[in-house]
């Protein structure tokens, strides 16, 4: 279960919280998910993947084989409306995926038989997640209808699987419903507070870690 905060105005948090947060999340993940590649949305998921990676390493022939990461760049745009601004809504890619490096089938495309696993810093109002597993979910469709033999074909469309990893899961109403075949991880639940980010400190580090003193552990 995840450690869910209590309500502040902000939270300040370290390299440290977020790698001790990811690394009781992995067992739970490897056990139930078994991710074969992930998918680091930028730039919030590349330093959580990354740490991931290392905590769920897959055993191959007696030896810790890491998974690979692929990165997606994506950008919500905020609409303005009058003098307030309002929710982003509008998500638009500045980078996909590059299907060439995914692996040796490429007949296949590279996301077939893969149990893929979506990873970002938090999950806000899903706007984000939801359409990223849209996209995915298209390219998948579009690799299955290559497959010209009818049993490979729904072979692989049973054995690809589409699952998400977020650090922090604000607890909130979403404005995006992942489907119901889309597996859902989050190592911390949080109230809908003010989460920043080590990655996003633009001072001094130190300070912001010394910061934390007022904040709940995580």
């Amino acid at each position: 279960m995840s450690h869910i905060l209590t309500d502040v105005e902000m939270v300040r948090l370290s390299y440290n919280d977020i790698h001790t947060a990811i690394q009781k999340a992995a067992p739970k993940i490897k056990e139930e998910f078994a991710p074969t590649l992930f998918i680091a949305i930028g730039g919030g998921g590349f330093i959580p993947a990354r740490i991931l990676r290392t905590q769920v390493k897959v055993d191959q022939d007696g030896k810790k084989r890491n998974i690979p990461i692929q990165a997606v760049g994506l950008v919500l745009y905020e609409a303005m409306g009058g003098v307030e601004e309002k929710v982003g809504t509008e998500v638009v890619r500045t980078q996909w995926l590059d299907f060439s490096t995914l692996g040796q089938n490429f007949s296949h495309g590279g996301l077939l038989g893969r149990r893929i696993l979506v990873v970002d810093e938090v999950d806000d109002t899903r706007t984000t997640l939801t359409y990223t597993i849209r996209e995915l979910q298209s390219d998948i469709d579009k690799q299955l209808a290559a497959v010209e033999d009818e049993t490979e074909r729904e072979r692989l469309r049973k054995e690809t699987k589409l699952g998400i990893f977020v650090v922090h899961n604000k607890l909130k109403p979403k404005a995006g419903q992942l489907p119901d075949d889309v597996a859902y991880f989050s190592a911390v639940d949080t109230p809908d507070v003010w989460l920043a980010y080590p990655w996003e400190c633009d001072g001094d580090i130190d300070a912001h870690d010394a910061l934390r003193v007022h904040n709940p552990k995580v």
